[in-house]
């Protein structure tokens, strides 16, 4: 209905410029009075948008005028020197009515391509025997929300689901922290998604394997919904992790924000930070998310879940800071049996030098040049003081890390090892992971994507699949038995 008004608004606006007869009078009227009728039916059926309300106005502006007793008379009185720029001003108006919401679209996900419909909820989990590393008080202990995503027994696939958790509140973060104004990115409020809330879970299977997911730093978690859907509808019940003070913003049921609390990534030691983070907090998140999923399982009291999650059948997958925290999770956690990481850098004692990951591993990626991949570092003494400057380290500092830097620079060279797999994918860039360059159509041009969106997505979705098909359910997928991809946007290694 939004390109029916524009198309109405734009017609509206031709007759308007044209000279005016009795006849484009008419004419302007009768488009006047359909553009107000779709208007209501865009209303009641779609819902109004704030990228749209330039459009309102012009068909309320216009209408106005055409349906006046006498308009000529007011034209008649314009002079030519008025008119041009009215004109002028008039045909941008409509050009930058029109850019607004084809920039800032109700985007739509792509249908997910398994048998099963998919179901949604939100889970506050929180576990006594972890301090809060983010806050001073000794008394707070660490909460996380998690949101899941599960085969459901809904007879059909239906956009019925909203997108994301606490949209509005996360908008008006984004607002705050990056300055810019929550309306213009409310189009993201109205975005529909397959999944249905609180739907019946599937009592085909007796259970399922289960899947968890971390989202990037600074992201929130539900910024893969293309991919959760699409795993869930396969059979995977998906759990995704919003890391508490590492996400956008955090909304616990009691109604307390908590915000992200960035990290310096310019300075050395922001660095080493995110080490510390990535061990001491997410990889225990996982932790503590495992503990509850276990504990929901064999709970009387649990309605959904209970007896629906087969524990024995673990994977995990995360996008960037996240696909760290899933490969240090399997790494480091014996019931995760499997990881994917999404473009992410391997910080943490994820692999010594000469080993590698002993579990099914996989790292699907932006194929980078060279230059951009992980760095090998030099020793303490081999660093210029202009070189340790810039890094806002002194040669102690450095030294001190040095074993750190070592195990980093290699962690991308070895950890594939043992059998993993490594996915290389053309034309995309780092947000084209997520649910992000959906937002608007600049976001891929602004980043410099050269494939399209939704066919990455598919590509990532197919490897991700065939990875947890495999390694979880035992089959055995052609698309990882030939290290020549059908899609020529890919590539696969098999070490």
């Amino acid at each position: 209905m939004e390109w029916v008004l524009l198309a109405f608004a734009g017609g509206m606006l031709t007759l308007a410029n044209l000279r005016y007869t009795y006849r484009t009078r008419q004419m302007a009227r009768i488009l006047s009075f359909l553009s107000i009728v779709a208007a209501a039916i865009h209303g009641i059926t779609e819902g109004f948008r704030a990228q749209m309300i330039l459009i309102y106005f012009m068909i309320l502006l216009i209408s106005v005028v055409v349906w006046i007793k006498k308009p000529q008379q007011l034209v008649s009185t314009l002079k030519s020197w008025v008119v041009i720029p009215l004109v002028i001003l008039s045909l941008l108006g409509y050009t930058l009515s029109a850019a607004l919401p084809i920039v800032l679209p109700v985007f739509s996900f792509d249908k997910p391509t398994g048998s099963y419909t998919v179901g949604t909820t939100i889970r506050y989990v929180t576990d006594p025997s972890r301090e809060e590393t983010f806050t001073a008080d000794p008394n707070d202990h660490r909460e996380l929300l998690i949101q899941i995503w599960y085969p459901s027994s809904q007879p059909t696939h239906s956009t019925t689901g909203n997108y994301g958790v606490n949209s509005h509140a996360i908008l008006k973060e984004v607002e705050k922290d990056y300055q810019i104004p929550a309306i213009l990115l409310s189009n993201l409020e109205m975005v529909k998604t397959y999944s249905t809330k609180d739907a019946p879970i599937s009592t085909r299977e007796s259970a399922y394997p289960v899947l968890l997911f971390s989202h990037g730093l600074s992201l929130y978690g539900f910024q893969n919904t293309y991919q959760m859907e699409e795993l869930a509808s396969h059979g995977f019940i998906v759990v995704a992790i919003q890391h508490t003070y590492n996400a956008l913003l955090t909304v616990l049921p009691d109604g307390r924000k908590l915000s992200d609390q960035p990290i310096n990534l310019s300075k050395f030691q922001g660095f080493i930070d995110m080490n510390e983070i990535l061990n001491k907090v997410w990889v225990k998140d996982a932790g503590s998310v495992l503990d509850y999923l276990q504990n929901i399982n064999l709970s009387s009291s649990e309605t959904m879940f209970k007896g629906k999650l087969d524990m024995l059948r673990v994977g995990m997958l995360g996008h960037s800071f996240g696909g760290a925290a899933a490969a240090q999770t399997l790494f480091l956690d014996s019931r995760v049996k499997a990881a994917i990481n999404l473009d992410g850098t391997l910080f943490g004692t994820v692999a010594l030098p000469s080993t590698s990951i002993p579990k099914p591993f996989m790292q699907i990626s932006a194929d980078v040049p060279e230059s951009e991949k992980a760095p090998s570092f030099l020793t303490a003494e081999e660093m210029s003081e202009s070189d340790l400057k810039k890094l806002g380290a002194t040669r102690e500092e450095y030294a001190k890390n040095q074993d750190f830097l070592t195990l980093f620079s290699n962690n991308s060279k070895h950890a594939l090892n043992n059998h993993g797999y490594q996915v290389w994918i053309k034309g995309v860039e780092h947000y084209t992971f997520s649910d992000i360059p959906l937002y608007s159509p600049l976001i891929p041009l602004i980043f410099g994507d050269r494939t399209d969106t939704k066919l990455a997505h598919r590509i990532i979705n197919d490897y991700t699949l065939a990875f947890f098909e495999k390694t979880l359910k035992q089959t055995n997928p052609s698309l990882l038995n030939d290290s020549k991809s059908p899609y020529p946007e890919a590539a696969l290694e098999i070490k």
